[in-house]
C-alpha cells in the first residue's frame, strides 16, 4: 500500500507549432494593395471623365465660333434696321405732327398762309 505509485499526471498536451498559412501573411500585405488599386482606379477613372471633357470642349470650339459669327450678323441686322426704322419714325412725325401741318402743306403744294403773301422776285428788265 505503501509502495509509489506511478505518478499519474495528465499527459501534456502536444505543442502546437504554430504555422503562418500563406493565405494570412497576404492578408497582412493586402490593405495596401486595396488602397493601391483604389487608387488607380480613381486615377483611371479621372482620366478617362478628363479625355471625354477634351474632346467635348475640342467639338464644341468650331460650333461656338460659328454662333460668334452668326451673332455678329445678327447685330449688323439689327442695327441697320433700327437706323431704318428711326428714319421712318422721323418722316411719320414729320407728316403727322398737327403743330407742322401748315409747313408741310406749302412745302407739298406750294400754297401760303392767309397772313401771308407771295412774293415774287423778277429780274430787272434792261433797257
Amino acid at each position: 500500500m505503501h509502495a509509489l505509485k506511478p505518478s499519474s499526471l495528465p499527459p501534456s498536451p502536444p505543442k502546437r507549432v504554430r504555422t503562418v498559412p500563406r493565405a494570412k501573411a497576404k492578408q497582412r500585405q493586402r490593405p495596401h494593395r486595396a488602397v493601391i488599386v483604389e487608387a488607380t482606379v480613381r486615377l483611371s477613372v479621372n482620366v478617362i471623365l478628363s479625355t471625354v471633357a477634351l474632346s467635348a470642349l475640342t467639338q464644341l470650339l468650331p460650333y461656338r465660333s460659328s454662333q460668334g459669327a452668326k451673332l455678329q450678323e445678327l447685330q449688323a441686322a439689327v442695327k441697320s434696321t433700327s437706323e431704318r426704322e428711326q428714319r421712318v419714325q422721323d418722316h411719320f412725325k414729320q407728316y403727322f405732327d398737327p403743330y407742322q401741318a401748315d409747313a408741310n402743306m406749302q412745302a407739298q403744294s406750294h400754297r401760303i398762309g392767309v397772313q401771308q403773301r407771295r412774293i415774287v422776285w423778277q429780274e430787272p428788265v434792261k433797257r
